[in-house]
């Protein structure tokens, strides 16, 4: 059994469960070091506090926040920051969610018509509820059209993770360099920008589900890493991997004195997998406990 998760979402960005719901669950489970890592916030932890006693375990402070490398949107994963640093850190790059999404769907929608990709003139007006993502909302009124079906594309707007790889809209399309229907829009800072503001934060950069990017992952993987001494550790453990995938990683944090992690990507009904055992057979060795029990200064 998992005791280990360092990777869960809240209502607080794109998860389903409230912070209260999370802590029960991690605790019904058994769970012994968490973190919760919300998508560019850290509007958890207020919460995380008032309910603090509902969790036996240690909780790390986390945050994911997207970032560019190499042309392409990626994540990365700040642990163990000050959150009252953070607190300042965080919105002089990250602009509000409702900013951010309803200027990507334009751009996503000027792109797909390009591309001659049939949908609603009026979209944008219908996009309200800014904590669906923007590809997602797009792609239901996409998959509504006979014609864009008729094109067999069907793999283009399929949003469920098969094989360890993304195929949704999102991760193999829009965001991917190689694609014709790649969007060039860029919401977040450069990773070095990222890698700048965890670290300013008393923060453990980390790079998590490398392998969610398809075909540029290693590429992507070499450019970080290149970066010598600004991350930190690596997201061994995910829900996704194979074996040979998470040997290779751990191999790399060998090499390179980097510290392991590992996470469910946990969102409640909002993706189909388990608090703690991702689609049921994540497995997070205990041992990888261990220097975020000894080490970290900001446990909760």
């Amino acid at each position: 059994m998992n005791t280990i998760d360092m990777h869960i979402h809240t209502n607080n960005s794109d998860g389903s469960k409230t912070v209260e719901e999370v802590l029960k669950e991690a605790e019904e489970l058994g769970l012994k070091l968490i973190s919760i890592t919300d998508h560019e916030s850290i509007g958890a932890y207020p919460e995380v506090m008032r309910n603090r006693q509902l969790f036996t375990g240690t909780i790390i402070t986390g945050v994911e926040l997207k970032t560019y490398c190499k042309g392409r949107e990626i994540e990365l994963l700040g642990y163990d920051f000050d959150l009252e640093i953070m607190k300042k850190q965080l919105p002089k790059l990250y602009k509000s969610k409702e900013e951010i999404n309803r200027s990507y769907l334009n751009a996503i929608i000027e792109q797909l018509l390009k591309c001659g990709i049939i949908i609603p003139k009026d979209l944008a007006t219908q996009y309200t509820d800014f904590t669906v993502q923007p590809a997602k909302f797009v792609s239901k009124f996409m998959m509504n059209d006979k014609e864009n079906l008729d094109m067999n594309m069907k793999k283009l707007f399929d949003d469920r993770i098969e094989h360890g790889q993304n195929e949704s809209l999102y991760r193999g399309w829009l965001s991917n360099p190689k694609s014709n229907f790649y969007v060039q829009y860029q919401a977040y800072p450069d990773y070095p920008e990222t890698i700048q503001l965890i670290h300013d934060s008393n923060g453990y950069v980390s790079i998590p589900h490398i392998y969610q990017y398809g075909d540029m992952s290693e590429e992507i993987l070499e450019e970080l890493l290149s970066a010598a001494g600004q991350i930190d550790g690596i997201e061994c453990y995910y829900t996704t991997f194979t074996a040979e995938q998470t040997s290779y990683l751990l191999k790399k944090c060998k090499e390179s004195n980097l510290i392991i992690s590992g996470g469910s990507d946990y969102h409640g009904v909002n993706k189909p997998n388990m608090l703690g055992k991702g689609f049921g057979d994540l497995y997070i060795p205990e041992e990888h406990a261990k220097f975020w029990l000894q080490n970290t200064k900001n446990r909760l």
